[in-house]
């Protein structure tokens, strides 16, 4: 009888204790991103290739997007070539502040939110509070400028200071050679 006792009182307490780790937290569940970040679906998307990319000015084509790339040729202004891929390596994600409450996301007015990547689909990776979500680009005033909406009520986020992320983008020039290049850099 006392086994049964003893059983079913540690039976009691290993729940509780697992009721206790498993409760959500009020806060931030993800730690603030290491930097880099690195974006493998930035624009022109996965899977998606875009043909027929005229090169508008002499750039340089290097063997890879990664620090140890060496250069592998140049393209001339004229040159068509195809872009089959993108990635975004963020130095620093733009700093953005949330101006009205939003519950779905848990977030109030002045929350700091982190922008990363912009995909093809118009929306950017973001980070608050611990959490990742997307953000669709229109609810988002660039530094100094205005969201793209007519009505101005439905910007929620206003960069307040610029981050600094380098776009690369994978090309194949006309005669087979593929190539990586940087198209922007902030």
């Amino acid at each position: 009888m006392i086994a049964i006792r003893l059983s079913a009182f540690l039976l009691l307490a290993m729940l509780a204790t697992a009721q206790q780790n498993s409760a959500p937290k009020p806060e931030s569940q993800t730690p603030e991103p290491k930097l880099p970040v690195i974006d493998y679906k930035a624009c022109p998307g996965e899977g998606r290739t875009v043909p027929h990319v005229k090169i508008e000015h002499h750039d340089q084509m290097v063997s890879s997007w990664q620090d140890t790339r060496v250069l592998v040729g140049t393209l001339k202004a004229g040159e068509e070539v195809t872009v089959l891929a993108g990635v975004n390596l963020i130095r620093e994600p733009d700093r953005a502040l949330n101006k009205q409450p939003d519950a779905d996301l848990s977030l109030k007015a002045g929350d700091e939110v982190l922008l990363y990547g912009f995909h093809s689909d118009g929306t950017y990776d973001a980070w608050a509070k611990g959490v990742w979500f997307t953000y669709w680009y229109e609810n988002i005033a660039g530094k100094g400028d205005i969201c793209g909406f007519a009505d101005k009520s439905r910007c929620n986020l206003v960069v307040i200071k610029n981050g600094v992320s380098e776009w690369w983008v994978q090309v194949e020039t006309g005669t087979g050679i593929t190539s990586w290049m940087l198209e922007i850099h902030a």
